[in-house]
């Protein structure tokens, strides 16, 4: 049960119920409890959540990598259900999984353990340390580095969203946002 109602749709945009009837791919529950933004709010996250899945330079499962982290560390059930589903289908392994969910990166390769790392510390110290960054622009460089930053934030947004509104878990997992395109 959420802790708030979805919007009805009567009261919302033309945009809002172009979305929701469908005309752009199935609508998760997440983002029809989104819909209670003010559209100035609503759009550029829309937008933004858009750019962090179709728009990325990073590998998907670097993306998924640091969705998943976050879930991990913000305790989004919501953001773990979809994301676990999608990692999985991505190949992630459940020692992978466990090593992100405890925090213990040693499985990964050296570039996975800086992403992974700098992640933490982003959702946990809110700036990451010196040594963090510097291996952040050596292995990524600074454009790249600040769209990992900005998935980062995306997802710890959305992990609030579910947290405040109590959004239900969606019947069906996402395994593939292609499908979603």
């Amino acid at each position: 049960m959420t802790r708030i109602p979805y919007p009805d749709p009567a009261g919302l945009s033309e945009t809002k119920r172009e979305v929701l009837s469908g005309a752009f791919g199935r609508v998760l529950n997440i983002s029809r409890m989104a819909m209670h933004a003010p559209d100035p709010f609503w759009a550029p996250q829309r937008a933004l959540g858009r750019a962090a899945i179709f728009d990325i330079s990073i590998t998907p499962r670097q993306r998924e990598l640091i969705i998943l982290r976050v879930a991990y560390l913000s305790r989004s059930d919501y953001e773990i259900y979809h994301h676990e589903s999608i990692a999985a289908a991505l190949g992630l392994t459940e020692r992978e999984r466990q090593g992100l969910e405890s925090g213990d990166f040693s499985v990964f390769a050296a570039e996975e353990q800086c992403l992974c790392d700098f992640v933490s510390e982003l959702v946990s110290d809110v700036a990451p340390s010196d040594r963090s960054l510097a291996a952040m622009q050596e292995y990524f460089g600074l454009p790249t580095l600040f769209e990992i930053l900005f998935i980062t934030c995306t997802y710890m947004m959305l992990a609030r969203v579910a947290a405040v509104s109590g959004a239900e878990i969606d019947d069906e997992a996402v395994t593939n946002w292609n499908l979603r395109r």
